[in-house]
């Protein structure tokens, strides 16, 4: 695939560079204690998050995780009504859990609800409402090494520090390289993959445009657009890290990734002057909304986004 500043120039793919808008969805076994961010809590010293808990209680939520009040056709219409063009979903976060019956791994839906689809029942959703797909996918898996691993000190005298053996990182890797091409084959056309953490280290572009030619895929310098994580441009950063490239911002409207019962979420001035500012140097903004244990968004995000699309329409009748 022919590449222009790092990014791909198949026709199916230039949606993104003026997408403007993307909804994030951080969701998973977190959301069931109801008061720490996803998998970060697990790092005993993570300051950025209301409660933290021991890796052993995080990895126990899966057993309780069962969104009976999961519509994702809900998100997807209330983003399409509020001038969003996309939507990224946590379909693995670091913490290993995949949100998809899986054959690769076991700690997904396969061993846990009876393998209910939930990337499947997101990916309809976006497509019924107009929504370009989009899949995140965590490359680190802190359940598949957590025995080598002391998340800041809460095994510290339990666990080695030593690098693991061979065969553990062997089995990583091909967890990684069969769930992303699950990720890729098993749900038809998908827009964009976003990777957190080096992806591209397991399965390479070609790889990737061998199962999807148009998609985006995202996110870092090696990638196809640059990326800022709740940090906004100013001229300086602009012109020497993001000028000439496709890049996003992605950033938190509520307090954390996680679902967290205060269930506050920033005004929508807040998000009008993100968007402003992204839109100024010609990134696209990507910001987070946290579902229930349940599957409900709250309701104050309906709110925020009504109150927003109103706004936006007005604000492009007259710019």
């Amino acid at each position: 695939m022919e590449l222009l500043n790092g990014h791909t120039t198949h026709p199916d793919a230039q949606w993104y560079p003026e997408a403007e808008l993307g909804v994030f969805v951080h969701w998973g076994i977190s959301s069931v204690h109801g008061n720490i961010d996803i998998s970060w809590s697990m790092m005993k010293d993570f300051k950025w998050t209301p409660e933290r808990v021991s890796p052993d209680e995080y990895f126990s939520l899966a057993k309780d995780f069962n969104p009976k009040e999961y519509h994702p056709e809900k998100w997807a219409k209330a983003a399409k009504d509020a001038g969003f063009k996309y939507m990224v979903l946590t379909t693995k976060h670091h913490d290993g859990f995949a949100m998809w019956p899986s054959n690769f791994g076991n700690f997904n839906t396969k061993n846990y609800m009876n393998g209910r689809d939930l990337v499947g029942e997101y990916i309809k959703a976006c497509r019924d409402n107009g929504l370009k797909v989009g899949l995140y996918y965590s490359p680190p898996d802190w359940w598949i090494m957590k025995d080598y691993m002391s998340f800041d000190g809460w095994y510290e005298n339990e666990k080695t520090k030593n690098p693991p053996p061979q065969v553990v990182t062997d089995y990583h890797r091909s967890v990684i390289r069969g769930q992303v091409s699950e990720l890729l084959t098993n749900y038809g056309k998908i827009d964009l993959i976003w990777f957190d953490g080096p992806g591209l280290d397991y399965i390479t572009r070609e790889e990737i445009y061998a199962y999807q030619p148009h998609i985006v895929i995202g996110r870092a310098f090696e990638t196809d657009f640059r990326s800022t994580e709740c940090e906004l441009p100013d001229e300086e950063y602009y012109e020497k890290n993001l000028k000439g490239y496709w890049w996003e911002c992605c950033h938190e409207w509520n307090s954390c990734w996680g679902y967290t019962k205060d269930e506050e979420y920033k005004p929508v001035s807040t998000i009008i002057d993100f968007y402003k500012i992204t839109r100024k140097f010609g990134g696209n903004l990507l910001i987070n909304m946290a579902p229930r244990a349940n599957g409900e968004l709250p309701k104050v995000v309906y709110e925020r986004l009504k109150e927003f699309g109103k706004w936006l329409e007005d604000y492009r009748k007259n710019n």
